[in-house]
């Protein structure tokens, strides 16, 4: 019976965790809106030089969510500490894509 109270949770740990980043996204979310318009045009103009920019935090969240939720917190959260993070909101966008790889591993 503990070993499912742990998995609930570390369930709400990550639901928490999620919130928070949604909320720090958000507060940011006016000025990246306004950002994103520039580098879309310049996206269809250049060719596509590396797929890891197509990588965003809301797919690695998503990937992240979806293995938590299938028992394995501890190693989600063993990967953002290897990436030297606490949170995926702290981990730089060149990096994602590396972290997406390493999670969809697991």
């Amino acid at each position: 019976m503990s070993k499912a109270i742990m998995q609930i949770a570390n369930g709400y740990e990550m639901v928490a965790a999620g919130l928070r980043a949604l909320a720090e996204d958000g507060s940011e979310a006016p000025e990246k809106k306004a950002e994103a318009a520039p580098k879309a045009a310049k996206q269809e103009k250049a060719p596509k030089e590396e797929t890891s920019e197509a990588v965003s935090v809301e797919t690695v969240r998503a990937v992240m969510a979806e293995k938590s939720r299938a028992g394995k917190t501890q190693e989600v959260r063993a990967l953002l500490k290897e990436f030297g993070a606490d949170k995926l909101s702290a981990i730089p966008e060149e990096k994602l894509a590396d972290l997406l790889k390493k999670t969809e591993v697991l």
